[in-house]
């Protein structure tokens, strides 16, 4: 009997991890399309009211947005300058309320040249939203 608890407790908490992992990953795709097809309003309605996006390098750290409209601002004026960019995930994983991912970014530049650029991200997801963003760029 005790065994039979303790299976059904454990697939309880493996059904409750797997649920998380997969809204997670909802809108962790979500905002990586939304990017991908220049949406801002999506883009932003995947943020919290205090989202921030930090941004770091081997000796800096960069608070580059504070709060939701900033992140707007900044996403209508990254897409005004025209250039159509194309977000990649090479590989991600999951853990708790954070994923992990590998990102690679690319656009053509003005002699039709591709360009690329990649990092490493987190953002951490509560309740359905983005509340922190972290960049690790070279």
């Amino acid at each position: 009997m005790k065994s039979i608890l303790l299976s059904m407790a454990l697939f309880a908490c493996v059904s409750a991890a797997n649920a998380q992992n997969e809204e997670l990953l909802r809108v962790f795709k979500d905002q990586v399309a939304a990017f991908n097809e220049g949406d801002v309003d999506r883009l932003t309605a995947n943020v919290t009211d205090d989202f921030k996006w930090f941004s770091l390098t081997a000796d800096t750290l960069l608070l580059e947005v504070e709060g939701k409209e900033n992140f707007r601002q900044s996403m209508k004026y990254y897409f005004s300058a025209g250039q159509k960019s194309v977000s990649t995930i090479e590989q991600y994983a999951v853990d708790g309320e954070r994923i992990s991912f590998r990102e690679v970014v690319s656009h053509q530049n003005k002699a039709g040249e591709t360009v690329s650029s990649s990092a490493m991200g987190i953002y951490q997801i509560q309740n359905g939203k983005i509340s922190r963003a972290w960049y690790f760029i070279d």
